[in-house]
């Protein structure tokens, strides 16, 4: 069941980087793309890590949680800065179709509920 739970997050991501395509700017929203699915994994990974931690205190689990949030913002924000001052990346489809791809994660989310 886990190649289906990025779906809706996927095909927003596949129009948006078609839409960028047509208009040159393919690669950069790739890039995004790109970047948004490393969140998707690094939250769905440390998800799993904190279910199987099945004795962990809360104290542990919130630790777990901070951990978590404070490294897929790092992460975030320095494939973004990568993309923008090293690769030289078009501003707008870069940060439009990371955007695309959280809001699809959110979706996601509560289609999953």
């Amino acid at each position: 069941m886990k190649s289906v739970n990025s779906l809706v997050q996927s095909l927003l991501l596949a129009v948006a980087v078609l839409a960028f395509y047509s208009y040159g700017f393919g690669p950069d929203a790739l890039y995004g793309a790109l970047v948004s699915f490393i969140n998707t994994w690094l939250f769905d990974y440390f998800m799993r890590k904190q279910k199987a931690a099945v004795n962990a205190d809360a104290q542990k689990s919130f630790r777990m949680a901070i951990k978590s949030s404070v490294l897929r913002i790092f992460s975030l924000a320095m494939f973004t800065l990568i993309g923008l001052s090293l690769l030289a990346l078009d501003p707008g489809a870069l940060i439009l179709s990371l955007v695309v791809g959280q809001v699809g994660f959110i979706l996601d989310r509560f289609r999953q509920k």
